[in-house]
């Protein structure tokens, strides 16, 4: 392809985007004038990886070539939701967008028969697919199937092989399901730039073009100060859609004033392009359901606003290495987390009176403030604050199902305590209700944390051998669980994990009907 115009920018060992634009092969045939001058090749670089790579009847070729005009429009038209909603569509369904979106793509059995909640379901989904997935602003080219969103303080990008409409027999993406969490100026500089410059590009070609001069209009409102509220408001994620979230941020904004709280949505950090360091209660807010109730949303500032004043000075060992960039799958790294955890504070100095694990003792010997709390939300099991200017505390939610006695609140308390050691990254904010809208990565490691804390190998070994019932029947697994002060479901699964009774044994326990909830 003769090239008229092109721009690389940024680093193909972690993110960059190359553009170029060239003549037009089908002459204007089947495009308008604009879309036919913005003929080109596109390619998208993460982690050393080539997205665009692909093989076309057995032949490699390192870019998508297409009329690209549609790309850029989406990336202006959608940039902020692209770098700040973290919150996915219908359900948290999947580690990552892509998977999620996989596996939510269509409505369950259960509301499938439910017009009115089929159509919703799907309304909900396309609309996010339509905001965050390259290929929605492909318009009949084959471009890669990669999605952008946050992720807490970084932008996520994450992809896989899914045939797009169209596709040709022949016709492959060469890289597989994959993912990358960065920080957002190193995705967004890059971007913007070849943006803005390409499109400058098309408007000389073309200076009395609408199409152009708008796109570039709308790119320089991309870079103003008055930005900054509408990025805040899809951080909260306080809806589903352009409009739900920005009438959520805005009654969290009143519930706030009202308590004197409004600097709680001050505490970020920004750029010209981006939040680069969310404040804690966009990110405490973006872990509860999208239509959280006024009652929770203060409840959860008031904790917030007690814990401020202070610093998190809980640190434990080396920093943890980040989960989705750990060898191990999360269940393995948590594991391994709390063992470490263990040998290094000192198995003795975990242990209460009577054996078991003392969880609270632990946290208190970090100056980790242990509170009670009420949200309405029986989903949320329990939060966890650190940061700067932060006292670091966890708090379980008495209403919870998961809290209902002390076996379940013990594990609770462990699995905040995960993420207060864990999460927070260095400098930056750390705040996590526990529920089924945080992230599942996240939310996996700091369980397996949890069990392994609560039930160190070497006491386990201890208490089995100690049994006088067999470790093979619910009698010896409720025998052990007493006596650790965990659940029986919780006992179970670990047992299985460390090899003291094998799966089959762990499936006809589990079937005999006696699994107690975690």
């Amino acid at each position: 392809m003769a090239v008229l115009w092109e721009k690389l920018a940024g680093d193909t060992r972690r993110f960059a985007i190359r553009l170029a634009f060239g003549p037009d092969p089908h002459g204007g045939r089947g495009a308008d004038g604009d879309l036919s001058q913005s003929w080109g090749s596109f390619q998208l670089w993460v982690d050393g990886r080539n997205l665009c790579a692909h093989v076309e009847e057995a032949e490699r070729i390192d870019s998508v070539h297409w009329y690209v005009l549609p790309v850029l429009e989406w990336f202006a038209r959608n940039w902020n939701p692209l770098f700040h909603e973290e919150r996915l569509p219908t359900r948290n369904a999947g580690a990552t967008a892509w998977r999620s979106l996989r596996n939510t793509q269509f409505p369950p059995s259960a509301i499938e028969a439910d017009e009115a909640l089929a159509d919703q379901w799907e309304s909900c989904w396309q609309s996010w697919w339509h905001r965050h997935a390259l290929r929605s602003a492909s318009d009949g080219g084959l471009f890669p199937d990669v999605i952008f969103r946050r992720w807490r303080d970084r932008v996520e990008i994450s992809w896989g092989l899914a045939p797009g409409v169209g596709t040709p027999a022949g016709f492959d993406f060469l890289e597989q399901a994959g993912e990358s969490r960065l920080d957002p100026e190193t995705v967004t500089a890059p971007l913007y730039e070849v943006l803005r410059e390409a499109a400058h590009y098309l408007a000389s070609t073309s200076p009395d073009s609408e199409r152009f001069n708008t796109l570039q209009r709308l790119l320089q409102t991309r870079r103003r100060v008055g930005q900054r509220q509408e990025r805040l408001a899809w951080l909260a994620g306080l809806g589903t859609d352009a409009a739900t979230v920005k009438k959520g941020f805005g009654r969290a904004k009143r519930w706030l004033a009202d308590m004197d709280a409004g600097s709680l949505l001050k505490d970020a950090s920004f750029n010209s392009l981006a939040v680069t360091g969310s404040c804690q209660a966009a990110l405490m807010f973006g872990c509860a359901a999208p239509n959280v109730s006024r009652e929770d949303a203060v409840e959860l500032a008031r904790i917030l606003v007690a814990r401020r004043g202070g610093d998190s000075n809980v640190s434990f060992g080396d920093d943890a290495v980040p989960v989705e960039q750990a060898d191990e799958r999360p269940w393995a790294q948590g594991y391994g987390l709390a063992e470490d955890f263990i040998e290094q504070f000192g198995l003795s100095a975990c242990l209460g009176r009577k054996g078991a694990v003392d969880v609270e003792h632990i946290l208190n010997r970090l100056e980790v403030d242990v509170i009670q709390t009420s949200l309405t939300d029986e989903a949320i099991r329990g939060v966890a604050i650190a940061g700067p200017r932060y006292r670091p505390c966890v708090a379980w939610n008495d209403r919870s199902h998961w809290n209902g006695d002390e076996k379940g609140w013990r594990f609770t308390l462990a699995h905040e305590l995960c993420h207060v050691l864990f999460d927070q990254e260095a400098g930056r904010g750390l705040a996590i209700a526990s529920g089924p809208w945080a992230p599942l990565d996240v939310e996996r490691r700091a369980n397996a944390f949890a069990a392994m804390l609560l039930m160190p190998t070497a006491v386990v070994q201890e208490t089995v051998a100690q049994s006088d019932e067999s470790i093979s029947t619910p009698e010896g697994i409720r025998g052990v669980a007493n006596h650790l002060h965990t659940s029986f479901g919780a006992t179970l699964r670990h047992l299985a994990n460390l090899g003291f009774i094998d799966e089959h044994e762990r499936q006809r326990i589990a079937a005999s009907g006696q699994v107690a909830a975690v």
